[in-house]
């Protein structure tokens, strides 16, 4: 058996209140380019499916831009480093990996020759450097600030000039090859977030949290206008049209605006979050392509916006920043949530999301299940939600008595079973019909597909199975000599089989009705198993392991096995399937990727 990488369902930004977000763009491919934890995202404008990820920075990576001719991306990390990589071949070949900076890099650009990089940041030593991307080799000296850089940019066109601000407030100018420090301008009174040349390097402009934006002379650095007024909280980023007049500003103030940058009037204005924005509305990226007029918002969502038309709604690019612990599918769609207490669905056939609306949970979502036209969702939160698929708004809930373990469905009728550490429920219509008290800690639960059995795995290192009779739920059996702590429990489709996994990482397929074990030895991953789940053919089993691994395991032939090794880099945590030959599988990496199986 094989398992190859089908789609990747790429995640959003990671963001950070106060401080601006970069992304990267390349009109050769009609890509953007921008940073989610430890990896570095490829997504296509037009098509959601064309996604890449690049994990070679093995820590936070904070911010990647191509060069000008599209063949390569240059990355920096939380450590100072910086990666310049291919882009041409899926391997990414590395082509420079140097650390100009001895603490996180903020920002970076390359010259429009494509030959030198410029970067700022933190660092003991100094808060910037400029260097050749082929070698390394420095090309210049950026000196004279005094506080880590948030911004710099170098000029596309010669003469080359660099331009870098931070929380000095201060503006520095250096000329060069080889780059020198030329003067500083202070005409911010706060911190500058954003420093952008003009397309054509005829203009500078600078942004910050004092509501400012100040234009230069990009050949000498002299100001030429300072204009206010213009956004009522901190701009955070700027964007300039290839008409090389206008400019695209995004504010805290939860609105962005195209401004012409020879007067300073309002071209456009673009506001988010309705009639009752929040703060999550706070607009802390922006960019414009060719293709689209981007903003990034504090929750990491990019919101398309049309300049013809400023009052419509936005085309917004949803997905997850943080870990991804839950996804169930059906009839082509399948739903997603994590620690970021949302639940996202995807069309799978096109990669199109929509986030689901109104009062959710307030807590990490542990389990997801879809039974007819309802998503059930259970979290950490001691509810369990009830969600029309038709609406994607949260309807009525249920509370527990502590954080949800696990969930499962009926495939049948509308019963649903769920487990706390301490008590396991019946629910019926949306409602708890009955509940128990169990006298171990659980920890999963799973229902056979005749509504008859539930097992739950326990911390006690055994698996107990409950006669459901009605809505009465009583033990009949424990199934002991595993070696580790349940940590998932799955029915086969068909209820011939029960899989469970332990902390031991040993997966058992179990014969349902006579409760012996029927296949053993499936000891291969090296950590944890959060997930498994059963193929719609009642043969095959998929796996995801905190050691970042999937394996894809066959009933009929125990000895064969798919595997695709650090296929969520940071951790699998999550796996279902979405037919009988494609397996979904998510991870730390705040992605949810495709695999198509060979059997």
């Amino acid at each position: 058996m094989s398992a190859t990488l089908e789609h990747i369902y790429a995640p959003i930004l990671q963001t950070k209140r106060g401080a601006p977000v970069f992304m990267g763009y390349s009109p050769k491919h009609k890509n953007i380019v921008y940073c989610c934890g430890n990896a570095v995202v490829i997504r296509n404008l037009e098509n959601p499916l064309e996604a890449d990820m690049y994990y070679a920075h093995g820590c936070q990576v904070t911010c990647a831009k191509y060069s000008p001719s599209g063949y390569y991306i240059a990355s920096g990390d939380i450590q100072g480093k910086v990666r310049v990589w291919d882009t041409t071949q899926k391997e990414h070949p590395l082509k420079l990996e140097c650390r100009p900076l001895s603490g996180a890099i903020s920002d970076l650009n390359w010259s429009g020759d494509n030959q030198r990089i410029v970067v700022a940041g933190d660092g003991k030593e100094r808060f910037g450097a400029v260097f050749m991307a082929d070698a390394g080799s420095s090309v210049g000296e950026i000196a004279g600030h005094t506080k880590p850089l948030m911004s710099c940019d170098i000029r596309q066109a010669r003469p080359f000039r660099v331009a870098t601000g931070g929380e000095d407030t201060q503006v520095n100018w250096f000329e060069g090859p080889p780059f020198k420090f030329k003067k500083s301008m202070r005409d911010h009174e706060r911190m500058i977030t954003c420093v952008r040349f003009s397309p054509d390097g005829a203009f500078v402009a600078t942004c910050g949290t004092d509501k400012k934006i100040n234009i230069y002379d990009g050949k000498t650095g002299e100001k030429l206008h300072t204009y206010t007024g213009l956004h009522t909280g901190g701009i955070y980023s700027i964007s300039w049209l290839d008409d090389n007049k206008t400019l695209l500003t995004a504010s805290a103030d939860k609105t962005a605006t195209l401004m012409d940058s020879t007067t300073g009037s309002e071209v456009a204005r673009f506001k988010f979050g309705g009639a009752k924005p929040t703060t999550n509305d706070q607009q802390l990226g922006c960019l414009w392509t060719k293709e689209a007029v981007m903003t990034v918002n504090l929750d990491g969502e990019i919101s398309i916006v049309d300049p013809a038309n400023p009052a419509a709604a936005p085309r917004v690019i949803t997905g997850h920043n943080k870990g991804v612990y839950a996804v169930a599918a059906k009839d082509g769609k399948f739903y997603t949530g994590g620690t970021e207490r949302i639940i996202i669905q995807w069309d799978a056939a096109t990669g199109a999301q929509k986030r689901l609306t109104g009062s959710g949970h307030n807590n990490q979502i542990s389990a997801i299940v879809v039974q007819g036209n309802t998503i059930i969702s259970g979290a950490y939160d001691n509810t369990i939600r009830f969600t029309p698929v038709d609406t994607l708004e949260y309807g009525n809930s249920v509370s527990t008595d502590a954080p949800v373990m696990g969930i499962a469905a009926g495939p049948k009728s509308d019963v649903v079973v769920a487990t706390t550490k301490t008590t396991a429920y019946v629910i019926r219509g949306g409602k708890i019909a009955s509940s128990i008290p169990i006298t171990y800690t659980a920890t999963c639960i799973s229902i056979n597909p005749a509504e008859n059995e539930v097992a739950i795995g326990g911390e006690d290192c055994k698996i107990h199975i409950y006669k459901l009779a009605g809505d009465a739920l009583e033990q009949v059996k424990e199934l002991d000599g595993l070696r580790g702590v349940l940590s998932c429990l799955a029915y086969s489709p068909d209820g011939a089989h029960l899989a469970s996994s332990d902390a031991s990482r040993n997966i058992l397929v179990w014969d349902a009705a006579a409760k012996t074990i029927k296949v053993q030895g499936w000891v291969f991953h090296a950590a944890g198993i959060k997930s498994i789940a059963w193929s719609p053919d009642n043969v095959h089993l998929s796996s995801a392991g905190v050691d970042s691994d999937i394996y894809v395991w066959s009933v009929a032939e125990p000895s064969k096995k798919a595997f695709v090794k650090a296929a969520h880099p940071g951790g699998a945590l999550a796996t279902t399937w979405l037919n009988e030959k494609t397996v979904l599988t998510a991870g730390q990496d705040c992605a949810i990727k495709s695999w198509t199986v060979a059997f």
